[in-house]
């Protein structure tokens, strides 16, 4: 079959994507240079789903032949035909062409840039690798380039830590800032030192890349640097450094979060509820501890954090909780929130409280625990003077048919 034919017949194949493998293989057991052209060629200006069908035919089947047509088509010159490739050479791990890849990175040909990174940044592990992509990340002038491609570099950070953490010192302070940025998103202890330095040194700037690092670190150490910057003067500093104790999943974060609930900014108090209720139940009895003895702004947003936590010892304060008329709001929900069926005794009494929306969330909460009865709780509410609480009970009856039904 000449090229010409070729070139028609598998036109005709990529119009029956079912059968398009069984069709073409057998054309291509021993792969000529115009047959490579013609897949070339559909890689170069075919529609999506005839590209992806020809790159399966280069990943799965046509090997080191393929793949190395593929690095001599690298050609910045045809970008269309540069990114398909890259692609699948990155898929294909080639190694061979990573000098070609390399020639992508180039500011004249900008859409060529993170293709080529990609691809270079799956290869196995080599200086040659570290050094293009380091030298692309410290170098390349472009800096809208640089943010989407930390996803990439992060394939291979056990070596790129240790270059960037080298050379930190020697970088332009713009360009320290992306290196922060990169180290940040690695959580690689080998930088707790260098984040210690800068958040100490430039809170408001570099800093900002350092909280999120520490956090990311996530141990004792990194805790306790995040700790001596938790009443720092700025509110969005503090609220990062909530967010960070939250992110290092360590029982000793609890504690500095839980003197950040009296906060004066609502954003920190918000963000320390969102951390606490990630790590609390690493010490569930120090947040009850904490709750006996807290003053009002502190004990509504222990409440809050507490009820996400769906922790049974929590169940027995709430129940004790419910008897003060300044929380009541927001315990009710909680308990609700926890989800334990102990509840259900103390919720059903506040049925009838004299507040309509005392009773309504009440209502509410009992739907959410696992209890017999609910209908006829629901049933009685339907008669409630309110229309709210009415129309609450009619929502949780209409649920509980559905449910049923189905």
């Amino acid at each position: 079959m000449n090229n010409t034919d070729f070139a028609s017949f598998l036109e005709d194949a990529l119009g029956h994507a079912d059968s398009f493998f069984a069709v073409i293989l057998p054309q291509l057991k021993k792969p000529s240079p115009q047959q490579l052209a013609s897949l070339g060629q559909v890689l170069q200006s075919g529609g999506v789903v005839e590209r992806r069908l020809v790159a399966k035919l280069f990943t799965d089947h046509l090997g080191e032949i393929g793949a190395d047509y593929l690095k001599q088509s690298l050609n910045i010159a045809h970008p269309k035909l540069f990114i398909e490739a890259a692609a699948i050479l990155g898929v294909l791990k080639y190694e061979a062409a990573i000098g070609n890849l390399a020639s992508g990175i180039s500011s004249l040909s900008p859409e060529l840039v993170l293709p080529a990174v990609k691809a270079i940044s799956t290869m196995p592990p080599s200086r040659r690798v570290d050094e293009i992509l380091v030298g692309f990340y410290l170098e390349f002038p472009d800096e809208t380039r640089l943010s989407p491609s930390i996803r990439y570099l992060l394939n291979h950070q056990r070596s790129l830590v240790h270059e960037m953490l080298e050379r930190y010192r020697a970088l332009a302070a713009d360009r320290r800032m992306w290196v922060l940025k990169f180290l940040a998103e690695t959580g690689n202890s080998e930088a707790l030192k260098l984040f210690s330095e800068e958040l100490l040194a430039e809170p408001l700037e570099r800093g900002l890349y350092c909280i999120r690092g520490l956090g990311l670190i996530a141990t004792e150490a990194s805790v306790e640097i995040l700790k001596k910057h938790a009443s720092h003067s700025e509110w969005f500093i503090r609220k990062r450094i909530v967010e960070a104790l939250g992110a290092t999943g360590k029982a000793s974060a609890i504690e500095p979060l839980l003197g950040t609930l009296h906060d004066e900014s609502t954003q920190v108090r918000g963000a320390a509820v969102e951390s606490l209720s990630k790590v609390g139940n690493l010490n569930p009895d120090l947040l009850i501890k904490k709750l006996e003895t807290a003053d009002k702004t502190v004990k509504i947003n222990l409440i809050r954090a507490m009820g996400q936590l769906k922790n049974e010892k929590f169940v027995q304060s709430f129940i004790e909780i419910l008897k003060d008329r300044d929380t009541l709001f927001f315990s009710i929900d909680a308990i609700g929130d926890l989800g334990f069926a102990q509840a259900e005794f103390s919720l059903r009494r506040l049925l009838k409280d004299e507040i309509w929306f005392n009773r309504l969330n009440a209502l509410e909460a009992l739907a959410k625990l696992p209890i017999q009865g609910l209908s006829q709780i629901a049933l009685e509410a339907s008669q409630d003077e309110n229309d709210m609480v009415r129309n609450a009970a009619a929502r949780i009856l209409a649920g509980l048919k559905n449910n049923r039904q189905s």
